[in-house]
């Protein structure tokens, strides 16, 4: 059977296999995005054609599963042993490694781990769909991303669904871990957000001779989006979503900080990260009251767009559909 169209123009899908795993590529004239199925369907490539630039950090340390066995195991789980950069979704735990309902957790959850299944369901010049999906291991969750790119666009739509296969009401994080780099990273680089709490919109990006790593918190946001922009290079790169969803935005700043493992100072990249809790351990969030639970059965979706933009002044605003305001 078939599964993609014979095109080499326009919107297309192409499946790879690369250092032995599945890659996905979803590609029109615009953008360029690389999706590893075969390990978290992580994002390892987001890349504006029109300049030839990946926009996502790449881990020195880049090696996958089948590729390194591990001396030892890690208390916090595998996730940083396999953490090569780019862009994974975190669910259904987030932060340090945890025991939730009798379930161990290593960092970031299951699902960045995880093989995922993949379907086209739609294939045209003008648009493509593809569909990734993954059922969880030691939680009873299925998960599905649909990834659409319409012809001419440079945004990408993410639209998601999980469900509680399990017959009791469970606890759950849910967060989006994309993380740029060099060369569109860069000082004086800039971070643009909605009016909000706990991180100063506007602030500038250090270089790595900052030495600093840092984790900011932005909540209570008016609109759920946030911005990139190298002035330098009069690009940004944008995200939106749905504020109800994830009405956190983690903010992992590593300008040439990150001290001994996995990093050692090697790194410089900044992470902008929707979220469905502050960044907290899991039992303090559910101590606290501040994790979101889903019934027996039940259902969430949500939408996330993710786009790169030609701009030469500041971003005052960014909506679904690639609506961009400066």
């Amino acid at each position: 059977m078939k599964r993609y169209a014979n095109r080499f123009h326009g919107c297309r899908v192409q499946e790879f296999v690369w250092r032995g795993h599945q890659l996905i590529t979803l590609e029109n004239q615009k953008i360029k995005v690389g999706v590893l199925a075969s390990k978290g369907a992580d994002i390892i490539e987001f890349r504006y054609k029109p300049r030839d630039l990946d926009v996502l950090w790449h881990a020195p340390q880049s090696l996958l599963p089948g590729e390194y066995i591990p001396t030892v195991a890690r208390d916090q789980g595998a996730f940083l042993d396999y953490y090569s950069g780019g862009w994974q979704e975190i669910f259904p735990s987030a932060g340090p490694a945890a025991q939730v309902m009798g379930a161990s957790q290593g960092q970031h959850g299951e699902v960045a781990l995880l093989p995922w299944d993949v379907a086209v369901v739609c294939d045209r010049e003008d648009r493509i769909e593809v569909e990734f999906t993954v059922e969880t291991v030691r939680t009873p969750f299925r998960l599905i991303r649909r990834m659409i790119l319409e012809k001419d666009s440079s945004v990408l739509r993410l639209e998601e669904k999980f469900t509680n296969l399990g017959f009791q009401t469970i606890p759950f994080a849910w967060g989006h871990h994309p993380a740029f780099g060099a060369p569109f990273l860069e000082p004086g680089c800039v971070i643009e957000l909605p009016r909000g709490e706990g991180f100063s919109s506007g602030a500038n990006v250090p270089g790595p001779e900052d030495k600093s790593e840092r984790v900011g918190v932005y909540s209570k946001f008016s609109e759920g989006w946030c911005a990139l922009r190298n002035p330098a290079q009069e690009l940004a790169v944008g995200l939106v979503w749905d504020r109800q969803t994830f009405p956190y935005l983690w903010i992992w700043q590593v300008y040439g900080g990150a001290k001994d493992y996995p990093y050692y100072n090697r790194t410089y990249n900044l992470a902008l990260e929707p979220f469905n809790c502050p960044f907290k351990p899991m039992p303090e969030c559910i101590a606290e009251g501040l994790l979101p639970e889903i019934t027996a059965g039940a259902s969430l979706d949500t939408e996330l767009e993710c786009g790169i933009y030609e701009v030469n002044k500041p971003v005052i605003s960014l909506a679904q559909g690639g609506q961009i305001r400066g």
